[in-house]
This record gives C-alpha cells, structure tokens and sequence, in this order.
C-alpha cells in the first residue's frame, strides 16, 4: 500500500479549506449560494407537503493521517412520532455513505424513537463495510508514535454491525433499559508479513462473532436534543460477551461518559461552553475491535485510530462554541488522555493532547440540527472531521 505524496496531501487539504472560505464568504456576501433564507424555504416547500418531517442532507470530506481524504454524504429526516406529544424530542432516521481513497467503504443507517411524553428512547444501528486501516499494533501507550511507514501494517476489516437499544424512564432524567449487539467480523492483514504482526499482537485473524447484551443507563437533562446549550447527558454501559449468546469470546467492557453544557451568557444562549469526560475498560479476552481505541467510538479529535490500542482509556475534552450569526456557529477545543492496561501502567503512559478549530452551520433551521466540520491538531498527528449534530 503506497503512500499519497505529501504536497498532495497539503494540496488537497489547501482545496479544502479554500472551499470552506468561499462557502463563509458567500454566506455573508449580497449574492449568497446559500443562506438561512435559502434553507428556511426548502423547509417550508417541503410543509406543503408534510408538516411533521424535515430533510436534509450533508455531503463532505474527511481527512486523517490514516484513511487520508474520504468523502460521506449523511442524508438525515427528522419528524415527530405523536403531534400532540410536545415532551418527547424529535425522533431521526439518518444514512452513512462513505468511502475513501484506499479503498474502504461502509453504508450504515441509524434509526432514532422518542415517544410515549419522552418515557421511552429506542436506538436501532445497521452497518456494514469493508476498511483498510493501518494497524500499529497493541500496548504502545509509553510513547507518542508518528505516522512513519515503518510504525505499522495494513489491515483488512470487513464488518456487519447490528445494535438495538431500548430505554425506560426510570425518574427525573434517568433512564435504563438493555442494548443488544450483534458483530460479524473478518479481518486479515494486507499480506502475509501484516498477517504474522497481527498474530504476534495476539489480534485474530480470521473469522468470528460477537454478541453482546448490555444493561445500559443514562441521565439526560439537556434542553435541546441537537444544539444544547444547558444540561447533561451520561451514560454508562455494560458490554457482556458470552458463549451463552453464541458468541465466540467472553469478555466485558464497560464504558462511560459525561456530558456537561454550560451557558456563559445571561442575556442569550450565543456563549456555551461544552465537556466530555469519556472512561473505557475491558476485562477477559476483548477482541480488537472492542479495545479501548484512542480517537474511536469516543469523540476524540486528532489522532489516528489504531495508533494507541489496550484494554483501558481515558480522555476529556472541552469545546467552545459561539453563535456568531443566525445560521453558523464557530468553536475551540482542546482535550487530553491517554490508553493503559490497568491503573498500576496508568502513570507510565503518554498524555495525548489535541486541540483545534470547529465551524458549525445549521441546515435544519426549524429543528436547530447543525452540520459540523472541525480540524484537530493533536501530538504527531491531525484530523478533518464531518458529521451532523454537535461534536459531542
């Protein structure tokens, strides 16, 4: 697998970001390409034709130092399941498409219920893809690695993901309820030299099942779904996997986060400060998927996934964010954390920092859902970002 050059890669980072420059310059210019009015007027076409539903759809790159540039495109409908239910939060059906220049891809769909006044949450996750990323092996926790050809191995993944979660309100904002996961996993590595540095981690390669029952609580107070500006939201679960549920290891993860939202500003929300105070650990023979992967599956911006693998995690995180007009919003974050394998390895391991820069934009003004993209910086690594809702 060879290596994008590297004035391409700044070449098509520069393109990138000139195009985000024109996109901002237009939105304030007397001739817009695009503009809240522009977007409130889809919204109101599409009234005329059901009152209930919204629509959008995000298309845009992403950039790390491991995938390099990939493209996704996250089409998003946002309705409400009762009329006269006004407690409940507006319930989603949302797509993935995604591929890259290496050759991976994934389509996935997410589907998001809130109803009966808000005392029951559904989550249903469907994914499958095939990825090649790079594998820098296991435990490198004592120092920080760079992103040299020599530092790791390509690795084929090929996935079928399926999770289903169902919550019950148990008092005030707290919740519990069960989450069902089902994974059918083949990996390999790219040749066989990828292969022997696998198996000499300890990392399968072939083919294997998991499944997973997890009792799972949250807490959530936060006064708006998409764009909070005030509450909390935490979670915390318990992966269970057993030959019990046919599956072919047995370990537990358990994984937990808290989510802060703070208004800074008396007279208006325009001001929030935003935190996220993230915690994984594993116990018995944890496949490497469900490792704790730094800069995976935990809101962490800046590093490469792969680079910082074991059985343990921690990281927190801080975003500003400002309203700087009616439709778009800026931020600044900075965060720091680190992997381990239990808490006597906890002092010997490396902090990893990052920090950067967010751009949101509102494309579902009547529901106040922002497209994002943000730009880390982070310890011998970086990362370009997209999605839909608030980083974290």
């Amino acid at each position: 697998m060879t290596e994008i050059p590297f004035i391409i890669q700044y070449m098509k980072l520069i393109r990138l970001l000139f195009i985000l420059i024109l996109f901002w310059n237009n939105g304030f210019s007397q001739t817009k390409i695009i503009s809240g009015d522009s977007l409130l007027l889809i919204e109101n076409t599409l009234k005329k034709i059901t009152r209930k539903t919204n629509f959008t759809v995000i298309p845009g790159p992403v950039y790390n130092s491991s995938s390099e540039l990939g493209f996704a495109v996250i089409p998003m409908l946002v309705y409400n399941l009762e009329k006269a239910d006004t407690l409940s939060p507006p319930s989603s059906t949302s797509a993935l498409l995604y591929f890259d220049l290496y050759g991976s891809w994934m389509v996935a769909t997410k589907q998001n219920f809130y109803w009966n006044r808000n005392k029951w949450r559904a989550i249903v996750t469907v994914g499958y893809g095939d990825f090649i990323t790079k594998f820098f092996g296991l435990h490198n926790d004592s120092i920080v690695i760079g992103n040299d050809n020599s530092n790791y191995v390509w690795m084929l993944n090929q996935s079928l993901l399926v999770t289903a979660t169902c919550y019950r309100k148990i008092a005030g904002g707290l919740y519990g309820g069960l989450e069902l996961d089902y994974g059918n996993v083949t990996q390999r590595g790219v040749d066989s030299a990828a292969s022997e540095k696998m198996m000499k981690d300890s990392v399968m390669v072939g083919h294997e099942v998991e499944v997973m029952l997890s009792p799972t609580f949250v807490w959530d107070s936060r006064n708006h779904l998409f764009w909070t500006t005030k509450g909390y939201y935490a979670e915390l679960n318990f992966r269970n996997s057993s030959s019990i549920f046919f599956s072919s290891r047995d370990f537990l993860v358990i994984e937990a986060f808290v989510n802060g939202y703070h208004s800074l500003l008396k007279k208006n929300d325009k001001l929030t400060l935003a935190w996220r105070f993230y915690l994984q650990g594993g116990w018995g023979d944890v496949p490497y998927n469900q490792l704790a992967n730094y800069g995976k599956a935990d809101g962490f911006r800046g590093y490469t996934g792969g680079k910082y693998v074991n059985s343990s995690k921690v990281n927190f995180q801080a975003e500003l964010r400002y309203d700087i007009w009616k439709f778009i919003a800026i931020s600044g974050f900075l965060g720091t954390g680190k992997t381990f394998g239990n808490l006597a390895d906890f002092g010997q391991s490396v902090w990893l920092t990052s920090g950067g820069i967010g751009l949101y934009l509102n494309v579902m003004p009547s529901r106040n859902l922002r497209a994002n993209i943000n730009f880390a910086i982070a310890r011998q690594d970086y990362g370009i970002y997209v999605g839909l809702g608030q980083s974290f």
